[in-house]
Parts: structure tokens; sequence; C-alpha cells
């Protein structure tokens, strides 16, 4: 399996088969864009993506294209850019992006987005977010949540009504460790979650030197290598239903650099912390179960 899953990484660490035509939200009345592979078969698996707190699709293009070239429509609004976005608003946006580019003819015409295969995904709080649409939508068949952040209304506690498969990705000592937990805990549907030792958390956004000057992006590369293979793998088994990417849904792969995250491992985890844990703060902990 690990000479398997090596190869199957090296093919989806580069751009598929399909070139990626770019296209504009701004006529549906909601900013954003949509990234669709040209000529791919129709009607082609379609993807709502959903951004990190403060952030827009202009940071995630080339991922976003790399999953266009594998031959998902991509649709990713820009909505909710503020210090203080309201969740519930991003999720409602991300649902009407859906549905406007159900209805178009996309690219140069020859795609359309397929109703009866739609995932969702996202980054940071956008992970949060396509969690809490996936508990409000029945027609989701894959969630892919990229170090996600909580969300108010709780993602955490909507996801016990999931039953869509679902890969999770976090990072070692990463920052929403506990917001990792906490869905990887409460998803009924199947999960697969996959800590990831040389990842950080906000590195999946891409260059911006305007924003980087202020602090505002923190791209790693090492972070896109990891995280794209990881996504249009989990995307074409899931969602595309093509077997040769089977290992990417399944828990027991091991993939490089990567740690499977179970539920006993969780148990362990939160065992060794209230070990290490000062008296005082377990006593607290044993009654509010923090």
């Amino acid at each position: 399996m690990a000479i398997k899953t090596k190869e199957l990484l090296d093919t989806l660490s580069r751009r598929g088969p399909y070139g990626v035509d770019t296209g504009d939200l701004g006529f549906t009345g909601t900013r954003g864009t949509v990234f669709v592979p040209r000529d791919a078969p129709s009607p082609a698996p379609l993807v709502g993506f959903a951004h990190d707190w403060t952030k827009g699709p202009g940071h995630y293009v080339d991922t976003l294209k790399h999953l266009a070239s594998w031959g998902f429509v991509v649709v990713a609004p820009s909505t909710d850019n503020s210090p203080r976005p309201n969740h519930q608003h991003f999720a409602d946006h991300l649902s009407a992006a859906i549905e406007d580019t159900l209805q178009a003819a996309l690219g140069r015409g020859s795609v359309r987005a397929d109703a009866r295969r739609i995932a969702l995904a996202g980054h940071g709080l956008g992970g949060g977010v396509s969690a809490l649409l996936a508990s409000q939508r029945t027609d989701i068949d894959a969630v892919a949540m990229i170090f996600p952040a909580e969300t108010v209304p709780s993602a955490a506690d909507r996801a016990i009504t999931i039953d869509a498969p679902a890969m999770l990705l976090s990072a070692a000592g990463g920052t929403h460790t506990e917001d990792a937990r906490a869905l990887h805990l409460a998803w009924r549907g199947p999960l697969v979650h996959r800590r990831l030792a040389k990842a950080i958390e906000a590195g999946l956004v891409e260059r911006n030197p305007l924003l980087e000057n202020i602090g505002l992006a923190d791209p790693d590369r090492r972070t896109h290598r990891t995280v794209r293979p990881l996504l249009a793998g989990f995307l074409l088994s899931a969602l595309a239903g093509d077997s040769a990417y089977a290992a990417f849904a399944d828990p027991d792969a091991q993939f490089k650099d990567t740690v499977t995250v179970t539920d006993e491992l969780l148990d362990k985890e939160e065992n060794d912390l209230l070990a290490s844990t000062p008296p005082m703060l377990k006593l607290v902990k044993s009654f509010t179960g923090g």
C-alpha cells in the first residue's frame, strides 16, 4: 500500500488532464469565481469551496485550478470577508453560488455541473462553514475540511446529522486541533481524518504580496504540495467515484508525512492531556468536560 499511495500522490501532485477556464460569478449577484475543466465529460462533478477568515478565492487560485484540472467544476464565492463574518450567511452564500452554477452553461458552453454529484470543501473557517452547510442540505455527497475552525452556529453540534463521507485534515500542533477533534467525534457518516506532520494551518493560502506586507497571508508551499493531492484524491474517490483513488477515502491507507487519526488516538491524547494537567485544572475539566 505504501508504494501504491506514493505513486498516487506523485500523480495527483501534478495538474490533471484538463485545461481550466475561469469565470466570474458576478453576473449572479454573488461575488466569486468559477473554475471549469475544459472539454471534460459533462455533466461534471461540482465542488463548492469556502475560504478562510478574511480571505477570498484569490488566495486559492492554484489549488482550485488544480482541482478543476482533474475534472471538477469548482465554485468559490467571495463573501463574508470581514473580520466579523456571519457564518450562517457565509453558508447561505455558498449554497446560492452552487445553485447558480448548476443553472449555468460554463466555460465555453460545453460543460455543465452535475446536480447529482456535489461536494463541499473549505479551509479554516471555510472548513467549518462547509460542515455547517452539509448539515443543511440533503444533496451533499462529500465534504472536505482542511484545518477547520468552529462556527456559530456550531458545525460540530450539527455534524451528528451528516451522513456524507468526509475527509478532515488537521495539522500537528495546530491551533484548531480541538475544532478538528470535535468535528471528528461528532461526524455521523464515514470519516477519514489525516493529521499532517509538516503543514501549517494558514499555509494553504497562496502568495499575495499586498496582503503579505500587512501580515494577512501566510503561504507555505510545503502545505500546498501536501494538501492538493490529498484533496483531489479524496474528491476523485468520494465524489467522482473513481476507484483508482479509493485509498484517499480509506482510513487504513497510509500516506507519507500523515497520521491517520482514530477515535482511539483521540481518546489516548485526551487522557495524556489530563494526566499532565495541573491538579486544579484537572478538577475544573472534570466538571466542565473541557
